[in-house]
């Protein structure tokens, strides 16, 4: 008896010994992987790789296991998109995008209707309608060795127009762009019809520094700062024609505003996976840009080629930008997370604060003036792709 007991004495002890340095390993694991798993796409994909081959390990053979593991690992095309586990790529991505917004400039009003030339008699103000347009965005991506963090630069250009016409009718139109230099005293200033044409050109570059983080399986958070550099030119010509303003001819008032800016850029995107490698994505950002507004205002009447006005305004200023997105994406991986191709779409909003620089005349002294101050917007449609090799 007692020989039995010290050939299994031994034994359990050896056994207990194990099974310990198995627990406090696994502790050990579990620890490291709670410090390290935020911002980590790593650390959340491999504590679900881990926790699947612990519960196949408990049931089957280390060398079934590992087959088990590695079928999981080929099926990898269809979890939520981690850019930074692409395998044998160069790094790089390229991103397009289809625009199709609506701009809108506020105070671009460009006069008062009225039945009367002696009051405001059922008056409407009218302004421009502005018009659905196209426009397009490109960027390149690289991903750094450094943290994996990433630097991704791209360029956005939009062309928006609007257009107004009132006439055509008994009504009158009192003007609100017109300086008034030709008024003739007490006698009413309004013209029989009014022709409104405003165009803009959208041109934005941003550069970005992020970085891709985990904050669970199933939720992304790429922050990101940088530099935005902004130029944005416009357009507005305003046509008078009849009335006291113009009785056999047409006042034309044609005005020009050019702006430039380069400032900070902060914001994030998210990705909140729904499986099967769609996502809804929401990304949002706020700059402020140091620039600078070049105006330019000239009224004349053109049949007697007379220059009524030719004014010239330049003004320093830090504006705000902002913009916001929301929409469905897919993502794919393939030729054994190589390449990835994602596509997506949604709707964005982007305001661009104080672009109106415009002025006009409250009364008949030229030295009379208002400021617009108003805000340009733009909503709309987006298409876009993404191309990871």
């Amino acid at each position: 008896m007692q020989a039995r007991y010290k050939q299994v004495l031994p034994m359990i002890a050896l056994s207990l010994a194990a099974f310990t340095g198995q627990r406090l390993s696994a502790e050990e694991m579990q620890n490291g992987r709670q410090q390290s798993a935020l911002c980590d796409s790593d650390a959340v994909s491999n504590e679900v790789v881990l926790n699947e081959a612990q519960i196949i390990g408990d049931s089957q053979t280390p060398s079934t296991s590992m087959s088990t593991a590695g079928k999981g690992n080929a099926n990898t095309k269809w979890r939520m998109f981690d850019p930074n586990s692409l395998r044998n790529s160069n790094d790089l991505w390229i991103d397009g995008e289809i625009l199709f917004w609506k701009s809108n400039m506020g105070s671009l009003d460009y006069g008062v209707t009225s039945e009367s030339p002696n009051r405001i008699d059922d008056g409407h103000v009218k302004h421009p309608e502005f018009n659905w347009d196209w426009g397009f965005r490109l960027g390149l991506g690289y991903k750094l060795p450094h943290d994996k963090w990433d630097i991704f630069v791209n360029y956005t250009y939009v062309h928006a127009r609007a257009h107004g016409h009132a006439g055509d009718s008994d009504d009158v139109i009192f003007p609100r762009w017109a300086s008034g230099v030709n008024a003739t005293p007490n006698v009413p200033f309004f013209a029989n019809s009014a022709k409104a044409h405003w165009h803009a050109n959208l041109n934005m570059g941003d550069v970005e520094l992020g970085r891709t983080c985990f904050v669970s399986k199933w939720l992304t958070i790429r922050p990101f700062i940088g530099v935005r550099g902004l130029v944005i030119d416009q357009e507005y010509s305003v046509e008078y024609k009849g009335g006291t303003m113009a009785p056999f001819d047409e006042d034309k008032v044609h005005m020009d505003t050019d702006f430039w800016g380069v400032g900070i850029r902060i914001g994030a995107n998210t990705l909140w996976g729904l499986g099967k490698g769609f996502s809804i994505y929401g990304n949002g950002s706020v700059s402020l840009l140091s620039g600078d507004f070049d105006v330019h205002e000239h009224e004349k009447l053109e049949d007697a080629d007379i220059r009524l006005m030719n004014i010239e305004r330049d003004v320093d200023n830090v504006v705000v930008t902002a913009d916001l997105a929301l929409g469905l994406q897919w993502d794919y991986m393939f030729s054994k997370d190589r390449y990835h191709f994602g596509v997506k779409m949604g709707w964005e909003f982007d305001m661009f604060f104080d672009q109106n620089q415009l002025f006009n005349f409250l009364g008949s002294n030229p030295g009379s003036i208002s400021f617009a101050d108003d805000d340009l917007s733009f909503q709309g449609l987006t298409l876009g792709f993404r191309f990871d090799f």
